[in-house]
């Protein structure tokens, strides 16, 4: 029998509960048991203490003595071992056990969100004092700078100032001796000595009235004869007068304009004074005149300029090269003619006005070889487009931009249509690509020096008010931009329409302006699809289906890479302004294409390790990361988690390439790396994992695994 038989409890309850023949069983139990057990009972449950008797069964009368005893008591004694309260021990004891447990985990969790926070704290403290040391250097930098720019200009500004002195002192001196020589000219004149009128009047000669009459013997006296002489007057004139005198009277005589007077065979009575020579004085030109000169040659030196201007083809001048072609409705006139039947009735005023009127002239051209489908001469016409608003303000270009960019579109499209056809199309549409009339066509219409001229407008658009802008984006189609954007053209067209589009970043609206049956948001959310879409395009022209033709050439790794960043820098000004960044926040697409794109920059540089590219790999991820973490930080209760649903990889992507670029070390592969690019990794990980997460991908991108 067990032990456990033996726990019984006697309360008085159980007792009223047994059957009355229940103690005499008890006793029969009892008695057969001592029958076979002689050795000592075994400790008992029931209270009884070391010392205490032992009654030995076996004996008759310690049997009776026992039973007799048991029968005295008025109840058994109580058990010591009360399962109930062991239980409700057992279960207090577990309960307890379950709340340290419980608030060691909670304490556990509590330190390790504290060591989050810290080391959070720690990465946070350490990005802002990277980003103090860099203000810091910056402003020294900045303040170098400013430092050497005002010290140049105060530099410039003495010299200029030691140069006005010396000019000042020159003037000074030229005016000094302008003014001696004038006073010194006034104060020789040309006028008769004493001398002389003693010698030339009769009347103050009376002693010679007395002589006799001379050895002439002509009737006459000989004193009028010697009066009359010039040689004798000229020998008294030697004597009568000092030679320096002489010498500047001469010199005087010499200079002045005023002819001599013609010898007289006699002498007057009184003979007049002479007058004084006219000092010699620089000729004086008033200024409204040479105004009007200056303007005249302003004028004309933009048509002079032209005249002489090669054409793109290398061999003739624009205008020359001109009258080499002839409409075919007009075949008797050349198209020089017109040009200078337009200009013979312009009386421009200045040499703006006279700007406007050659590339209005110009415009009339082109339209009139649209109409005439005579494509021959429109690189002459873009040509001399190109070179009057290159010699012009930008405000002409502005003036010029509502004729202008209507034909740039037809233009370019009667070139670029045919080749989207094929590619959507192919068979019969490849082959009308490749006709010998679209050749022609193709050969006629240079695309990208259409594109270049409306590049050249956009710009001037730019630098003049935002009016113009709006205006110019209003009169550009939106199939026209995202049909430019495709794979099969060719990439530097591509590049070119890419960096027109970086102008259309407006208040208010992204790309082309949607007309009144368009709707804006889905204009703006096309070009954005388009645009994103290049991450994963390589350009490549459409195939001549013809077998002797050689296949197209595909842009190079370092011109697809160029090509990318260049999308990155028009989504960057896209961000700029907040309607383009909630734009570009709210695009199903946008974002998740830039992670991926971001992931696969972060693989080249494993993949191919210090690629010739390796430089515009590491700009791309730099420019990719700020983008992402602009539009993050910009948008208002933006969650970045929920636009990766609708790209496939993007949650991975998100995961691998941001938990590589946070714990990035800017070793070899990753050098260029900014440290600001890093920290911005780091805070959008911040927010969108959890401290387990972040380290587990921590433990996965060590520094031990870094290169």
């Amino acid at each position: 029998m067990d032990d456990d038989e033996y726990d019984l409890d006697f309360s008085d309850p159980d007792l009223d509960d047994l059957p009355a023949n229940a103690l005499q069983h008890l006793e029969a139990t009892a008695l057969r048991a001592t029958q076979h057990h002689t050795t000592a009972a075994p400790e008992s449950d029931y209270g009884l203490d070391e010392g205490d008797e032992v009654v030995n069964l076996d004996d008759d009368a310690g049997a009776g003595h026992a039973y007799n005893q048991m029968e005295v008591e008025e109840q058994p004694r109580r058990s010591q071992a009360d399962a109930t309260q062991l239980l409700s021990r057992i279960k207090k004891l577990e309960q307890e056990k379950a709340r340290e447990k419980q608030a060691a985990d909670d304490l556990k969790s509590t330190l390790q969100t504290k060591a989050g926070e810290a080391d959070t704290l720690r990465r946070r403290h350490d990005a802002d004092s990277r980003k103090y040391e860099r203000q810091l250097a910056d402003q020294q930098q900045q303040h170098a700078s400013e430092l050497a720019r005002v010290r140049a200009e105060m530099e410039r500004l003495r010299r200029e100032k030691e140069q006005a002195q010396t000019d000042n002192m020159f003037n000074q001196h030229d005016s000094r001796e302008a003014g001696l020589a004038q006073r010194t000219r006034r104060a020789m004149p040309s006028r008769p000595k004493a001398t002389v009128t003693a010698a030339t009047s009769p009347a103050g000669t009376p002693r010679r009235a007395q002589k006799t009459r001379g050895p002439l013997g002509d009737g006459f006296d000989d004193d009028d004869v010697v009066m009359a002489s010039p040689s004798k007057a000229r020998d008294r004139h030697t004597t009568a007068t000092p030679k320096q005198a002489g010498k500047r009277k001469r010199q005087l005589m010499d200079q002045s304009p005023i002819p001599l007077p013609a010898l007289q065979l006699s002498e007057p009575r009184s003979r007049p004074k002479e007058k004084d020579p006219e000092p010699v004085q620089g000729t004086n030109i008033d200024p409204a005149l040479l105004h009007f000169f200056r303007q005249h040659d302003q004028r004309f030196t933009l048509l002079h300029r032209l005249l002489s201007e090669p054409s793109s083809n290398g061999q003739d001048r624009i205008l020359e090269a001109l009258a080499q072609h002839v409409f075919p409705a007009q075949p008797s006139k050349k198209l020089s003619s017109i040009v200078y039947d337009a200009l013979a009735p312009a009386a421009p005023s200045d040499a703006h006005e006279l700007a406007s009127k050659l590339c209005h002239i110009v415009l009339d051209l082109w339209q009139r070889c649209l109409d005439e489908r005579y494509y021959a001469p429109l690189y002459l016409l873009l040509d001399a487009m190109h070179f009057v608003l290159s010699c012009e303000p930008a405000s002409t270009a502005v003036q010029v931009a509502d004729r202008t960019i209507p034909l740039i579109v037809t233009s370019v499209d009667l070139v670029s249509a045919p080749i989207i056809n094929a590619a959507k199309l192919g068979g019969k549409a490849i082959a009308s690509l490749y006709s010998s009339t679209q050749r022609d066509i193709a050969a006629n219409i240079d695309v990208l020096d259409c594109l270049e001229l409306l590049y050249l407008i956009a710009t001037s658009c730019v630098s003049t008010d935002s009016d113009a802008l709006l205006r110019l984006w209003q009169s550009i189609p939106s199939s026209f931009t995202l049909m430019l954007l495709n794979k099969e053209y060719p990439q530097p067209q591509i590049a070119l329409v890419l960096r027109i589009l970086s102008t259309s970043a407006l208040q208010g609206t992204l790309g082309p302006v949607a007309m009144d049956d368009e709707s804006q948001a889905n204009i703006e959310d096309a070009l954005i699809n388009r645009l994103t879409n290049m991450f994963t395009e390589i350009p490549r022209a459409i195939p001549d289906p013809s077998a002797s033709a050689a296949p197209p050439v595909a842009a190079t790794e370092a011109e697809v890479w160029e090509l990318r960043l260049l999308v990155l820098m028009v989504l960057t000004q896209f961000s700029v302004r907040d309607h383009g960044c909630e734009r570009l926040a709210q695009n199903r697409l946008c974002i998740g294409r830039l992670i991926k794109y971001l992931d696969y920059c972060l693989n080249t540089l494993y993949r191919q390790p210090l690629s010739p590219t390796q430089d515009q790999k590491i700009e791309s991820v730099n420019t990719s990361m700020k983008l992402i973490y602009h539009i993050a930080t910009k948008t208002p209760g933006f969650d970045i988690k929920s636009k990766l649903v609708n790209t496939l990889g993007g949650q991975h992507a998100y995961l691998v390439a941001l938990t590589r670029l946070a714990f990035s070390e800017g070793l070899l592969l990753e050098a260029g790396i900014e440290d600001a690019v890093v920290d911005m990794a780091h805070s959008i990980l911040d927010e969108g994992l959890s401290i387990e997460e972040g380290e587990a991908f921590g433990m996965v991108f060590s520094s031990g695994s870094s290169i």
